[in-house]
């Protein structure tokens, strides 16, 4: 209600602008104070085209025929409206009215009546647009053509004249592109007619636009460094502190003072600190970024939601959010359809996932949370018939009675305002289902696995943890559980000195139990470095008859380096210095040291965290 509120005194403060010489400045305040009271008291009868719909975000449903409105605050559908609606077609508004974008043409509803206004042919065809909502009003942006057009009953066309990269926006209103083959960087002032391209990027330089500290920001992924859109220019250069891929993706707008940079390749995310002070100008110092490796996926974004970063990953079909810290605060799963799901940053800065068939939604708050939102119609109300008229008594006496009235009455009209449908019934509690996409990855080490795996469908209830085990067979294993937001683990050493391969085991859980397991199995990685160890000839320094050399033979080593080399025995007692030694050009060494006696037990040895082949000692 609160939000009604505001939304209905914003709008009287519109009207007001328009008559101001018809409305004395107390009368004014009266009306608005008045109105507001009825509104929250539910005393007033909504008036048809002054029902006042706060902001949130339409989706279209062709099955249906319908655009819903899915009311960000409360996560349910809550207005609709019928419109031929083709598969593809996008949904965007401005304050008054909103704009059903197809392939041909461009479909404009009311708000405020919930009714067709009018249908437009498509002002650019071709291309399927960017949408952005702005306070200055609804946009489709064509990044291939530079086509820019700000929707209306009487669409503007405007054109950057070349193709631009990924739009944003500010808060006063105005559209910024860049332009992707000569690096202007242009603007669209809120109603201004054309673009203003005073300013420009190094041109050849690849990167993106972004909002930080509602300045505009240009990051310069060829060289690594971003820089404030000024006036006629770029501000001061300041390095990024990533090496960033020219296909890097820039959120649109900073969380906290942090932008959101996405390796694609790599499925990594570098947060890096973009806050702009005071004087307009990005510090020189600021803090190390952080590096937030991503499961291997398929992803769109970052976008960002509060202070929340949202990235799609289309190839495991899910959602994930995570903190300024490169925390994982949520993840969920997309309902299957047919279609790309589309994330889109709506006009109250939530994140908003658009299933590729327009049944779904997921909406993200600015605390990470997600929410999916079943995207269904209310049925109208059946108007009531009328009660067929009674039969008029006859009256005693001589005088005539007059007929009884036979005029039918007119049925009441068809209510638009259409009833909130009833929430969906709650789901279930079951156990969870299976993690996704579990995976296996050799580290740098070459001794240590990282398993990484998808969210697992919750089935009604958080997935409060993820029980992970492994066996290898060689005989090790181990068990470990991480919180129900963590989505990797390490597996320590599980290579170290061995080559069998191990299997690892992953379960979710959630307040109904475990459930189904997800399994991997991984064979170690080839080793460019090893080492061979073998019994040696008889070392008379040794003073016993029974004592020979180890013979060690090295291979795959970095050449003419340096390695320390360190014997190692089963006998608790048994200690050595070790022995140091340069490898050939080839990378490779033989040694004869370390002699040893003791028949029974077993040796070893190891270098630059290589280890040798275990050797039982024999007379």
């Amino acid at each position: 209600m609160p939000n009604v509120l505001c939304t209905g005194v914003n709008n009287l403060r519109r009207v007001s602008e328009r008559k101001h010489s018809r409305w004395p400045l107390l009368g004014l305040v009266i009306a608005v104070v008045a109105t507001a009271t009825l509104v929250l008291t539910g005393a007033a009868k909504q008036v048809p085209g002054l029902e006042f719909i706060p902001s949130g975000h339409w989706i279209a449903n062709p099955d249906l025929g319908l655009v819903v409105r899915v009311d960000g605050g409360t996560k349910k559908p809550d207005a609709q409206v019928s419109v031929p609606v083709t598969p593809g077609s996008q949904v965007v508004q401005d304050g008054t009215r909103g704009y059903v974008v197809g392939k041909d043409d461009v479909t404009i509803f009311g708000k405020s009546t919930l009714s067709v206004e009018a249908t437009v042919p498509a002002p650019v065809k071709g291309e399927r647009p960017v949408t952005i909502e702005t306070a200055g009003g609804a946009y489709s942006v064509f990044r291939q053509s530079g086509q820019i057009v700000r929707l209306g009953l009487e669409p503007k066309v405007m054109s950057a004249e070349g193709p631009v990269g990924p739009p944003v926006t500010t808060s006063d209103g105005t559209v910024w592109v860049h332009r992707t083959d000569s690096g202007k960087i242009c603007k669209i002032a809120r109603g201004a007619g054309a673009l203003d391209c005073s300013a420009a990027a190094q041109p050849g330089h690849a990167g993106s636009l972004t909002v930080s500290s509602g300045k505009v920001v240009f990051v310069d992924t060829t060289a690594d460094t971003m820089s404030v859109v000024e006036a006629k220019g770029l501000g001061a250069a300041v390095k990024l502190g990533v090496d960033a891929p020219p296909n890097a993706r820039i959120a649109p707008v900073d969380a906290a003072g942090r932008l959101a940079v996405l390796d694609p390749s790599a499925n990594r995310m570098h947060l890096v600190e973009a806050r702009v002070d005071e004087k307009g100008a990005l510090a020189q110092q600021r803090p190390a970024a952080t590096t937030v490796p991503l499961p291997a996926g398929e992803y769109d974004g970052p976008s960002v939601s509060g202070e929340s970063i949202v990235l799609l990953d289309h190839k495991n079909n899910s959602v994930r959010t995570y903190d300024v810290e490169g925390r994982q605060k949520q993840s969920t799963a997309i309902p299957a359809e047919k279609g790309k799901p589309e994330i889109v940053r709506g006009e109250d800065a939530r994140v908003y996932v658009d299933g590729g068939e327009g049944k779904h939604v997921v909406v993200v708050d600015k605390h990470g949370s997600l929410q999916q939102v079943p995207v269904i119609g209310a049925k109208p109300e059946e108007p009531k018939q009328p009660a067929p008229p009674q039969a008029q008594p006859q009256p005693q006496g001589d005088k005539p009675v007059a007929p009884p009235n036979t005029v039918k009455p007119v049925p009441p009209p068809v209510r638009t305002n259409q009833p909130k449908p009833p929430p969906p019934p709650p789901i279930p509690v079951t156990p969870p289902g299976m993690p996704q996409n579990l995976a296996i990855a050799i580290t740098t080490k070459q001794v240590d696995a990282t398993v990484t795996w998808g969210a697992a469908p919750a089935n009604g209830a958080p997935v409060t943890a993820y029980h992970i085990s492994w066996q290898s067979e060689g005989g090790r294993s181990g068990s470990a559980s991480v919180p129900g937001g963590t989505l990797s683990y390490v597996v320590k050493g599980i290579w170290q000195g061995t080559d069998h391969p191990f299997t690892v085991t992953v379960v979710a859980q959630n307040s109904a139990g475990r459930g189904a397991p997800a399994t991997a199995r991984q064979a170690p990685p080839p080793s460019t470095k090893k080492i061979s160890l073998s019994k040696g000839a008889l070392a008379p320094e040794c003073g016993r008859p029974d004592c020979y050399w180890m013979h060690i033979v090295m291979t795959g080593f970095e050449a003419e380096t340096r390695y320390k080399v360190d014997p190692h025995s089963s006998d608790s007692g048994y200690s050595n210095p070790g022995h140091s030694l340069t490898t050939d050009e080839q990378g490779s060494a033989v040694l004869d040291a370390f002699y040893y006696h003791g028949a029974g037990h077993t040796v070893w040895v190891t270098a630059d965290g290589v280890r040798s082949n275990p050797l039982r000692w024999t007379e």
